[in-house]
């Protein structure tokens, strides 16, 4: 591994780095880790070495307060392996750099880390100007001079200023020939007015076309290299895809397009794909690699991707980046605030319902019903249902009332669609008698979470009827009364019937010419059939109560309710 290592690290310092001008001070500091201090130490130790031969004329030492510069860092290990991060202060604090290493192993991390060190310092020397990263500024066209008529020059040395001239409008792709010609310039003999002018732009010429040599060169080789390395199976995917953002960084994303196909499966071309977009401040792709943490169980990286979505402009990361801030370890709220507030200014209605909450509740900032009302209201006109909803509770105009439902079933919510069918006049009335009786209950905060959910409904309030049913057992027992009583009265009236024939079986023999006996006799056979009668009245009127159903009470019956989350309604419209 270690002739990869120095050929890596050849990669990464070989454009033109040279010792500083004069003497420098860094405080290189032990890179901190309490769940790994040996690996911390291991990787400590490895930044030194790098510093020291980076930077030869450079004063290293160990405490904060003795350097013009601090290199400090952390070490953890996570779902995608070990990581180190490294940042690079001045003596006030202010970070000038960041970078960071993955690897799946201790050795992997150390070697990693070598090669951010040295990005590290070359951005820093880069940004100071004290070395020689890049191409040198292409030289400006020259201007004519003034004396350039001068009739006691030598007419040969105006035919080559002039061509010198023609020639350096395509310096950029042919600076040796620019500067030849600004050579030959300087070098005629005889009246020259442009000798030092000539000499001049011959030099610039020169520098560039040594410094695009050895950029050039340098491309060559760090493709070579990186052909070698990518396909191998020893390092890393994450290794592997931050080489290729440093190549994209120092030589350019279009010429690093064939290098992403030598990657040796589709999975990961897509996400070194990902990750140069999100370079370049694609937020979708920022947006995906968050996801890619996520599912890798690595919340602080996803939550730096959803940060970068957010700053690259996708709203939909800011309104999910502000919430995540304000939950779990991490907890941020001024940096929940920005994310939230930015996405909120890009009419994203996620962004400004969180944070109306964030307001209403006091979460993560001092409590401000004005800010709150105003963010429902870019949530509304942003297409947030629920939000509309909530500014019809608090309105006192029937108009705008209607107009703020309407808003609201249009953005999906189905209880403005339901209010919005009743008289506004009626849902007024109700919905501020509802307010005001939500608002005696004290309310409770408590922190915030991803989505607007609506809190438990209140029970709703019993509707007046129009017209008192039995309860369906009365009637029940009704019935069954009434067909008991219809068995009793059958048996009766079938005890008087039999009655009545046996005394006429026991009298046929005898002469019945009495006419008390005769009488008696009628008399009971009307009272049976009467009896008889009422029996089967009382069995048909009882099946009857029993297997029929009450009539639907007539009228409307509607129950409204209102809770901090919303307006409920319940019950059968006309």
């Amino acid at each position: 591994m270690k002739p990869l290592v120095a050929s890596l690290f050849a990669a990464g310092i070989a454009l033109g780095v040279h010792a500083a001008q004069g003497e420098e001070t860094i405080a290189v500091l032990d890179l901190r880790s309490r769940a790994h201090p040996v690996v911390a130490a291991e990787v400590s130790d490895r930044v030194r070495e790098t510093v020291r031969r980076m930077l030869p004329a450079a004063r290293i030492v160990d405490r904060e307060s003795d350097g013009d510069f601090v290199l400090t860092g952390k070490v953890s290990h996570g779902g995608l392996g070990y990581r180190a991060w490294l940042e690079l202060r001045d003596r006030n604090g202010e970070v000038l750099k960041k970078a960071s290493a993955t690897a799946s192993s201790r050795r992997e991390l150390v070697e990693a880390a070598e090669v951010a060190t040295a990005d590290i310092l070359r951005a820093r020397q880069e940004a100071s100007g004290a070395f020689a990263i890049s191409l040198p500024a292409v030289p400006a066209p020259s201007e004519p001079a003034q004396d350039g008529l001068n009739l006691d020059a030598d007419s040969g040395v105006l035919v080559a200023y002039d061509r010198a001239r023609r020639i350096e409008t395509h310096g950029r792709d042919s600076p040796e020939d620019a500067a030849a010609a600004w050579r030959r310039v300087a070098d005629m003999p005889g009246q020259n007015p442009f000798r030092e002018m000539a000499i001049s732009r011959a030099q610039q010429w020169e520098a560039y076309a040594a410094g695009r040599r050895a950029v050039d060169g340098q491309l060559a080789r760090d493709i070579a290299r990186l052909r070698r390395v990518l396909p191998l199976g020893s390092l890393t995917d994450s290794a592997k895809i931050e080489l290729l953002v440093r190549f994209a960084a120092l030589h350019g994303f279009d010429k690093v397009s064939p290098l992403v196909a030598l990657l040796p499966s589709a999975a990961l071309r897509e996400r070194a794909e990902l990750s140069l977009d999100c370079e370049v401040r694609e937020a979708h792709a920022c947006l995906q690699l968050a996801r890619i943490a996520d599912a890798a169980k690595d919340a602080k990286e996803a939550q730096e991707f959803l940060d970068r979505a957010c700053a690259a402009g996708g709203a939909d990361a800011c309104a999910e980046a502000g919430d995540r801030w304000l939950s779990g370890d991490a907890r941020d709220p001024a940096r929940a605030i920005s994310a939230l507030q930015r996405g909120c200014d890009s009419s994203n209605a996620a962004a400004c319902v969180r944070l109306a909450r964030a307001y209403e509740e006091g979460d993560g900032t001092a409590p401000n019903a004005k800010a709150g009302t105003d963010l429902r209201e870019k949530a509304c006109a942003a297409g947030d249902g629920k939000s509309c909803r909530r500014l019809a509770g608090v309105s006192d105009e029937p108009g705008h009332i209607a107009d703020l439902l309407r808003k609201g079933c249009d953005g999906g919510d189905s209880m403005s669609c339901a209010l919005a069918s009743r008289e506004p006049a009626i849902v007024q009335r109700q919905l501020q008698e509802a307010a005001a009786a939500a608002t005696k209950a004290p309310p409770t905060v408590k922190p915030a979470k991803a989505a607007d959910t609506a809190p438990a409904k209140p029970p709703l309030p019993s509707s007046p009827k129009t017209e008192i049913e039995p309860p369906p057992r009365d009637r029940t027992a009704v019935g069954v009364s009434m067909i008991a009583f219809g068995a009793v009265a059958g048996a009766a009236a079938l005890m008087v019937s039999t009655d009545g024939d046996s005394r006429r079986s026991s009298r046929s023999g005898r002469d019945l010419t009495a006419g008390s006996e005769t009488s008696a006799i009628s008399g009971r056979t009307v009272l049976g059939v009467a009896i008889g009668g009422a029996a089967l009245i009382s069995t048909v009127a009882g099946l009857a109560v029993l297997f029929s159903k009450p009539d639907a009470p007539d009228g409307t019956k509607v129950a409204v309710g209102v809770s901090p989350g919303g307006v409920a309604v319940a019950g059968r419209f006309p």
